[in-house]
């Protein structure tokens, strides 16, 4: 009988475990919300608020949180990308590997963001950013980096990019459809955060548009 009590109080444990990592694992989906988002609005400055026109709102695991937004128009696409995990990284242990040869962009288990849009952005399941290693693709071409207290990047044409974890293991996969898309890109350190701020011309509206480093004028950057 004590056999048969232990066996059972066994399969029960056991049982209660696998229910637990499959809720880990369908909770892990982000959850995407069409709406206005004022997560992020204190990112930009006063003056531009009125022209920005959130498209998206994510919540990717229980870490992270990204915004998409619209600029003047229509005109810009900008990717706001907070990881809780580097809210007290130390900006010089971020690093921007120009040299890096990126290859596939699968991984085992993952999830694809913005499936429909000209960056498709593919999530290892359970993924861990402890650190943060940035590959660009091999036709990226950096035509500008972008330095200041709080933050480091570039403006340049991306065709490729990868985020790793301290150890080099890629998590985040970034596959631009056509190569060589004009990026402006920072690493933003802010007080008990940290964010990745992307921004391209919104090239399915407007193929012409053009982009510099000039447009982080319009972020909060001090």
């Amino acid at each position: 009988m004590k056999k048969n009590r232990l066996k059972y109080v066994f399969i029960a444990a056991v049982s209660i475990y696998a229910c637990f990592l499959l809720h880990q694992f369908y909770t892990y989906h982000s959850s995407v919300f069409y709406t206005t988002s004022k997560n992020h609005l204190c990112f930009f400055k006063d003056s531009v608020i009125s022209k920005l026109d959130t498209i998206s709102y994510n919540w990717v695991t229980d870490q992270d949180t990204l915004d998409n937004y619209l600029y003047d128009n229509d005109k810009y696409i900008l990717h706001v990308w907070k990881f809780n995990s580097l809210d007290n990284a130390d900006l010089k242990d971020i690093f921007i590997n120009e040299r890096s040869v990126i290859s596939k962009s699968e991984f085992r288990w993952q999830e694809t963001l913005d499936s429909k849009s000209f960056c498709p952005i593919s999530v290892k399941y359970l993924y861990k950013i402890d650190g943060m290693i940035l590959n660009l693709g091999e036709n990226t071409k950096i035509i500008k980096e972008l330095k200041g207290q709080n933050y480091k990047g570039f403006y340049g044409l991306v065709d490729k990019m990868s985020i790793c974890d301290k150890k080099g293991e890629p998590q985040i996969y970034f596959n631009f459809n056509k190569s060589q898309i004009p990026t402006v890109l920072l690493l933003y350190k802010g007080h008990n955060s940290f964010y990745l701020v992307m921004v391209n011309p919104n090239n399915e509206l407007y193929k012409n548009i053009k982009i510099d480093e000039n447009i982080i004028e319009i972020l909060k950057l001090d």
